[in-house]
C-alpha cells in the first residue's frame, strides 16, 4: 500500500516539477521576446562583466589609450603655442643674454649706431682694456619685454657673459634702451667701485636720457663712455649734457611798449580825420570858386 502510494506521488511531483520548468521556460521566452530579460539573466551578465579579468582589462587598456590620446593633444597645443612666432624683442633679449660676449665689445641690437661710431666705439672700448685692465660692453635693445628693467637686464647679460666672479670682476655692461630712452651701468665689484655710484647716477640721468630724447644715439652712447673712461683712466668726470630749458615768457607787451603803441595810433586816427574833413571842405571851396568865375 505504501508503496503503490510513494509510486502514485512520483508522478504528480514530476508533473508539478516539469509544470514548473515549462512556466518557467515560457516566462523566459516571453521576456526575450518582448526585449526585457529575466532578472536572473541580467544580473548574472552584470557580475560576469564586473568579474571578468579580461573585460576589466579591455576597459583599462580603453581608458589608457583615451588618456593617451588627450595627452597628446595637449601636448599638441603646447607645442603650437611654443613654436608660435615669437616677439621679436623677447626673442632679441634670448639672443643677446645666450650669445657668448662680443669680441668687439659692442651688441647693436636697436641698430642705431652709425659705422663710424661704432668705429670710434671699438677703438674706446680697446683703449680702456689696454689702459686700465678694465673691460667695457656696449649694448643697446629696441625694447625689453621679458625683463622690462633695464638694470635687471643688464645684469643678465653680465652674469651669462661672464659667469664667474674672476671674469666679471673688471667688467661693466652699458645698456640703453631706445624706446623708452633709458640706460643702465652694472659691473662687477671692481668695476662698480672704481666707477662709482655718483658717476652712474650722472649717466643714467643725464646722458642718456637726455640726448636719446633727442634722438642722438650716438651721442648718448660715446659721451657716456668718454665718462667711464675718464673715469677708469683717473681723470676728472667730463661730466654730462645739461637739459635746454624752453623759454616760458609770454607774449604780452610791457607797459611802455603797450603806450608807444597807443600814441602811434591816436596819430593816425588823428590824422585821419583831418583829411576825411580838410578835403571835402578844400573840393566845396573850390567848386563854389570855380562857379562864380
Amino acid at each position: 500500500m505504501a508503496s503503490s502510494t510513494v509510486c502514485a506521488s512520483a508522478p504528480i511531483k514530476a508533473q508539478i516539477t516539469n509544470g514548473n520548468a515549462a512556466t518557467q521556460l515560457r516566462a523566459s521566452r516571453a521576456s526575450v521576446v518582448s526585449g526585457r530579460p529575466v532578472a536572473s539573466r541580467a544580473v548574472s551578465l552584470r557580475s560576469v562583466r564586473k568579474t571578468s579579468p579580461v573585460v576589466v582589462e579591455a576597459n583599462q587598456e580603453k581608458n589608457m589609450v583615451q588618456k593617451i590620446g588627450n595627452g597628446l593633444a595637449a601636448l599638441g597645443l603646447a607645442a603650437s603655442f611654443a613654436l608660435a612666432p615669437m616677439d621679436a624683442a623677447v626673442a632679441s633679449e634670448f639672443d643677446i643674454i645666450n650669445t657668448p660676449a662680443p669680441a668687439a665689445g659692442i651688441v647693436d641690437d636697436a641698430g642705431v649706431l652709425s659705422k663710424a661710431s661704432s668705429g670710434t666705439l671699438v677703438k674706446k672700448l680697446q683703449n680702456v682694456e689696454k689702459s686700465t685692465g678694465f673691460k667695457l660692453e656696449v649694448v643697446t635693445v629696441r625694447k625689453l619685454v621679458f625683463e622690462p628693467d633695464v638694470f635687471a637686464f643688464a645684469d643678465q647679460v653680465i652674469e651669462n657673459w661672464f659667469p664667474t666672479a674672476e671674469l666679471g670682476d673688471k667688467v661693466g655692461v652699458l645698456l640703453v634702451n631706445t624706446s623708452s630712452k633709458e640706460g643702465a651701468l652694472v659691473g662687477g665689484p671692481a668695476f662698480m667701485g672704481t666707477i662709482g655710484d655718483d658717476v652712474v647716477e650722472g649717466i643714467v640721468t643725464e646722458n642718456i636720457p637726455i640726448l636719446t630724447s633727442e634722438e642722438k644715439y650716438n651721442e648718448a652712447i660715446i659721451s657716456s663712455v668718454d665718462r667711464i673712461q675718464a673715469i677708469l683712466e683717473g681723470k676728472e668726470d667730463p661730466g654730462g649734457p645739461k637739459r635746454a630749458e624752453k623759454a616760458t615768457g609770454g607774449n604780452f607787451k610791457t607797459k611802455s611798449e603797450t603806450a608807444a603803441n597807443r600814441n602811434k595810433f591816436a596819430g593816425v586816427v588823428i590824422g585821419l580825420l583831418v583829411i576825411a574833413t580838410a578835403v571835402p571842405m578844400i573840393q566845396y571851396y573850390g567848386y563854389i570858386g570855380g562857379g562864380n568865375k
